[in-house]
Order: C-alpha cells, then sequence, then structure tokens
C-alpha cells in the first residue's frame, strides 16, 4: 500500500502491488519491477499523467491483473481515453476501469486475447460497436453496452451486464450455456432501435441465476403452447411495459427469491401470481402503478417473504 506522507517502497521481486490515492507520485518515482503481474488502484478519482503511465507499464508485459477503478484518464479530442500502452498488455486477464468517466472503449482491447474480466462499470453509455470476438476467454463483461456489441465464442461467458436489446437478438443465444448473470437496457440516446424480447428468447440459458430486463417491450408470456420454465432463475428484475403478470408465475420461474417490479403499469393485482412463488424472500414494487385502490394477499401467501418495499 502507497499511502501519505508514509512511502512504502516495493520490491523487485513483487509480483502485486496496491496503491491507495497518490497514483501519480507512484508513477512519477519510476517504478520498474518486471516481475509484477497484478496492480491494483484503490481510493478517490485522480487525474492520470498519461506519459508517465505509458512509461512504467510498456515494461510490464507479463501482468496479469489491472485495475485502475476511479482514475481519470487523460483527454483525446475532448473524450477520456485509455492510454494505447494498454493494448499491449496482452496477458493480461483482469481490467477493470470502472467510474473512470470513460464514454468509448478503444479497438486496441480486441488485443487482449486472454482477457478473462473487462469491468467497465459506473462509466457513461458506451454507444458505438464494440468488437470483442477475439477475445474468446471472457468470463464477465461488465458495463453499459448499449451501442453494438459483437462476441464471438460465449461458452465461457458468466456474467453479461448490460446489452442492448438489438445486440442480444443479433447473438446465437444456444452458445451462452454457461452465461449465470443477465441484464439487458436499452437507452433513449441511442440512434438503435429497440428489439421485443418474450420469454423463448431466454429459454436457451439453462445456467441463469440472475436476469435484469430494462427494456421498452418485453412480453412476460411466451407465444408457444408449452410454458417456458427458469428452473435455476433467483433473481429478477423488470422494468418494462408490463401491464398483467401471468397467473402461472410459479411455475415458470419455481426458484425465485428476488424479483424487483420497476415503473410497471399494471392494470391487475399483481399479488394473487406473486403469492404463490414458494421460494421468494424479497419483493420490491419501485414507482409502479395500479388502477385499483387496493391490494390483496391471502393468509397462505408469501410463505418465505422476508422483505417487502412497496415505493
Amino acid at each position: 500500500v502507497y499511502d501519505d506522507p508514509v512511502a512504502q517502497y516495493s520490491s523487485a521481486t513483487c509480483r502485486r502491488e496496491v496503491v491507495h490515492h497518490q497514483i501519480n507520485r507512484y508513477l512519477s518515482e519510476k517504478h520498474r519491477n518486471k516481475r509484477m503481474r497484478s496492480f491494483l488502484f484503490f481510493g478517490e478519482s485522480e487525474d492520470l499523467v498519461g506519459r508517465d503511465f505509458e512509461t512504467i507499464y510498456l515494461k510490464l508485459k507479463l501482468l496479469r491483473v489491472l485495475d485502475l477503478g476511479g482514475v481519470r484518464f487523460p483527454c483525446e479530442e475532448g473524450k477520456k481515453s485509455l492510454p494505447e500502452v494498454i493494448g499491449d498488455l496482452i496477458h493480461l486477464r483482469y481490467l477493470g476501469i470502472a467510474d473512470t468517466f470513460l464514454s468509448n472503449l478503444p479497438s486496441f482491447i480486441s488485443n487482449l486475447r486472454f482477457l478473462q474480466t473487462l469491468d467497465a462499470s459506473g462509466n457513461e453509455s458506451i454507444r458505438q460497436t464494440i468488437d470483442l470476438r477475439n477475445l474468446t476467454s471472457l468470463r464477465h463483461v461488465i458495463g453499459k453496452f448499449v451501442g453494438e456489441l459483437l462476441l464471438g465464442d460465449t461458452v465461457n461467458l458468466q456474467t453479461l451486464r448490460s446489452i442492448s436489446s438489438y445486440s442480444w437478438s443479433k447473438l446465437n443465444h444456444e452458445v451462452f450455456i454457461n452465461l449465470r448473470d443477465l441484464e439487458i437496457f436499452d437507452s433513449m440516446w441511442v440512434d438503435q432501435r429497440g428489439v421485443s424480447l418474450d420469454l423463448a428468447s431466454f429459454s436457451k440459458l439453462k445456467n441463469l441465476r440472475a436476469l435484469a430486463l430494462k427494456v421498452s417491450t418485453f412480453k412476460l408470456s411466451s407465444e408457444s403452447e408449452e410454458t417456458v420454465r427458469f428452473q435455476t432463475l433467483v433473481e429478477l428484475t423488470l422494468r418494462c411495459d408490463i401491464r398483467r403478470l401471468p397467473k402461472d408465475m410459479d411455475v415458470i420461474f419455481p426458484s425465485l427469491e428476488s424479483l424487483t417490479l420497476v415503473r410497471l403499469r399494471l392494470e391487475e393485482d399483481p399479488m394473487p401470481a406473486l403469492e404463490k412463488l414458494q421460494r421468494l424472500e424479497d419483493l420490491s414494487l419501485t414507482n409502479c402503478s395500479y388502477s385499483e385502490a387496493k391490494m390483496s394477499v391471502s393468509a397462505q401467501g408469501f410463505s418465505r417473504l422476508n422483505k417487502l418495499e412497496l415505493f
């Protein structure tokens, strides 16, 4: 840990280093630890001196983990941009650029062929097309990718937060055999049409445990006669134009433990359908409207409910 006023200098053989604040002071001292495998930054946002960053990390060809969450990168043409030297760190497994005020990802990201985790959460919506088809080892992709997101071999992918409905509709869902956490988000600020989704579009995701849908159009039903079941889903968030909940919610989501409904304009009392969810523990209705004056719950309903939020 590097903290002011006491400076703790790293050795030439240290493989993991953490900087708590004072990142530019750390870089300015021209560390040359070619054995370093992991570098993490913690602390308040701080402007990064790009020249010092490139001088240091150009030498770290073996770096596996790089977490620069909270760092403010230099501007190029009025936009924050990642230093190009990151594209040379071809052995990276983890790249953390959360809360860095980025609104785009450069094309050199595709050089990081061994990357397993890309965390760009907490930033602005990334609106341009992002091509990750060369990154076949990806396990976790986190960020607000409202532009088109191109993915290649996704057999290892476990987390995808978040992707536009348009991008999702273009992907082959059958190859997402290990996907566990999915968020789909549409933005009104992107010149891209939303795509109508229904339950059947997620039926191939046999290991899905968490699903968040923040889209304009979603049918909480299936066109097929056979009911679609999500045996493994335990967490569901819906912010869609839904007026009625299916009567067989307990059949569709038999394992559901947490349900969040946001901005639904309900025309029927949702409680008769929801109270049958035998494993439901947390229920939140946020900014939902209901045309009637009351909602009714039977004495036998919500057998495991621990938390109920209505606001």
